[in-house]
């Protein structure tokens, strides 16, 4: 039977965020956090403090404090705005995109032994339901 679909985008959103706190993090390079705020710069490319707040549902304030963060370990970098010479821009920088690669491979490598706890119909099935959430999300 297939859900309605309040139940079912309420059950893939909650899902979704259990996901992430549910994979152990041992061995991590860096804060679930920074690996979000250097995909999110990685996907949408050089962004400013404010649209990263926005798209973070986080404060002004807080990202700046986790940009400081990041640049001083030289995971971001930033530029003069050339649309607006009062703000900047964030990127990730080299060290930053391979920090982030490390980081999904600890991750992947982390949930390996639950992956290869489903049966093979299991993991087809999850197989499908990510390519579904790649054609949802566009890509």
């Amino acid at each position: 039977m297939e859900p309605d679909l309040p139940t079912l985008s309420r059950d893939l959103v909650t899902t979704c965020a259990r996901m992430i706190r549910w994979i152990p993090t041992d061995g991590l390079p860096l804060s679930l956090a920074a690996a979000r705020l250097l995909a999110r710069l990685e996907e949408n490319g050089p962004s400013r403090v404010s649209d990263l707040a926005e798209k973070e549902r986080s404060s002004q304030p807080t990202i700046t404090n986790h940009i400081k963060r990041l640049e001083a370990q030289g995971l971001v970098a930033r530029s003069a705005d050339a649309a607006d010479k009062r703000a900047w821009r964030i990127e990730v920088t080299a060290s930053g995109r391979e920090q982030l690669t490390q980081a999904r491979q600890v991750l992947a490598r982390n949930i390996r032994p639950s992956l290869a706890g489903l049966t093979s119909a299991d993991r087809v099935a999850l197989g499908r339901g990510i390519s579904v959430m790649h054609k949802l999300m566009g890509q």
